[in-house]
């Protein structure tokens, strides 16, 4: 059957990047045995290969013979010729399938554009391998457009599990670690079709937090974490994965300068319709036309927007001269900052942190194509942290947007360095001299370096 949607691809084509041939049993019905890898490309992905672009392919399983000796049901796609060619995971091993799972495949494949998610579809595919169900979603995710409802097939009850443990180990009274359940299996990668940055960063700090306190390594992990619960779908999430992670959040969020964005993670996974965690949101909308015409004497209005969420303050000003101003502060002595953990200190031993200033065209979700980020040194005055940047305008009416996660200027080490640069030109209260302070002794491949050294010379003499 062809597939619908008007896409011209064939149906069945590898969910898996690696396949292997299967030479066929020595007896009738024996189990068969691999060839190499991609034919001995391992390099290659066989969900492009062009042999899988040509018609008459079918979903089959297949009977293989492992090198244990062990026979396993495997997914498979036979060609017009009859020839086998068997799915392979990420350690070479067959993807195993139920007796019906390549039905249940082939039934995917035909409705790729508007694949089933009925509750008896997400049942039966809960059912098959988790290989089969990563590989499954991984390739739907990237090529069309995936009912919510799917992705709840995944294991989520392993990072429920790890997210109330991560929660009651933050706690100083909370119970010894060998006193918590641990998952039943890792997390790994599978959960990434659903949601990025979610299942690493929770892996990290559940089985670190187990052996240690946090130290360096946990500024890096929790932004991260808060980073992919801000970016994630809620609705990709069953209620009880939203509810353990809102509770981890929180906990988390009892950091002062995470406790925006873990506050707001919380809120946008507790009630995932987007107007409910609205009112939270850092967001300022701006219009640089309208404040040159302003400039003009022709109208008068508006040229800043305060904003503040509990411990966090913000100014955010469009100056005639066409910059962008962003004024921030953070006080740890705040209200709903004051039952912050001994545990963290916005002096750990991560060193200072960077806060993300996103601008984007107006309505324009932030990171997306056209728009741009800058990282605000969050510098210790007397009791609070602030910063501020000043950066160009763009044109028109755009958002500014203070919602993510702070990073550790030494966690800063995968941005480019010409963001970096970027950013050290904006924060124009940190001279050259502090800046050497801050960078000289970070890791000699943190790309602040070269963003330190190409900044001091566009310096005037």
């Amino acid at each position: 059957m062809p597939r619908t949607g008007g896409d011209s691809r064939p149906a069945h084509r590898p969910l898996s990047g690696w396949v292997a041939r299967l030479n066929p049993g020595t007896t009738s019905g024996a189990p068969g045995l691999l060839g190499p890898i991609n034919d001995g490309d391992e390099r290659a992905d066989a969900r492009t290969a062009s042999r899988f672009l040509t018609p008459g392919w079918t979903r089959a399983a297949a009977a293989v013979r492992q090198p244990t000796g062990d026979p396993v049901r495997a997914l498979a796609l036979r060609a017009p010729d009859h020839t086998m060619v068997v799915e392979l995971d990420d350690r070479g091993a067959p993807v195993e399938v139920s007796a019906s799972g390549a039905e249940l495949v082939a039934r995917f494949e035909e409705r790729w554009s508007a694949p089933p998610a009925d509750s008896t579809t997400v049942e039966r595919l809960t059912g098959e391998s988790l290989e089969l169900r990563y590989f499954l979603l991984h390739r739907l995710d990237r090529e069309t457009t995936v009912p919510a409802a799917l992705f709840h097939c995944l294991p989520w009850h392993r990072v429920e599990t790890a997210a109330r443990a991560t929660a009651a180990l933050l706690d100083e009274d909370g119970p010894p670690s060998d006193a918590l359940p641990a998952p039943d299996g890792p997390l790994r990668h599978w959960f990434t079709p659903a949601a990025t940055s979610l299942a690493g960063p929770l892996s990290v700090l559940e089985s670190g937090l187990r052996t240690q306190r946090p130290g360096p390594w946990f500024g890096r992990e929790a932004s991260a974490l808060i980073a992919g619960l801000l970016a994630a779908d809620p609705h990709r999430l069953p209620t009880p994965t939203r509810a353990a992670l809102a509770g981890l959040a929180l906990r988390i969020g009892a950091d002062p300068v995470l406790h925006h964005s873990a506050r707001l993670a919380a809120a946008r996974l507790s009630a995932p319709e987007p107007r409910a965690a609205d009112q939270l949101a850092l967001l300022a909308r701006l219009d640089s036309t309208f404040v040159l015409r302003a400039a003009d004497g022709d109208e008068d209005g508006p040229t800043s927007v305060s904003l503040g969420q509990g411990p966090v303050e913000a100014e955010v000003t469009v100056t005639r001269g066409g910059r962008v101003t962003v004024e921030m502060e953070i006080d740890p002595t705040a209200a709903e900052a004051s039952r912050a953990p001994a545990w963290r200190r916005a002096d750990a031993a991560e060193g200072p942190v960077c806060y993300p200033v996103r601008l984007a065209p107006a309505g324009v979700v932030a990171g997306a194509r056209g728009s741009d980020r800058y990282w605000m040194l969050l510098d210790r005055v007397g009791p609070v942290l602030h910063g501020r940047i000043a950066v160009p305008a763009p044109t028109g009416g755009f958002d500014v947007d203070l919602d993510g996660p702070p990073v550790p200027l030494l966690f800063l080490d995968r941005v480019p360095a010409a963001e970096l640069l970027a950013s050290l030109r904006a924060n124009e209260l940190i001279g050259p001299v502090h800046w050497h302070e801050l960078v000289d002794g970070l890791p000699a491949r943190h790309p602040a370096h070269a963003a330190l050294a190409t900044y001091e010379e566009e310096l005037p003499p």
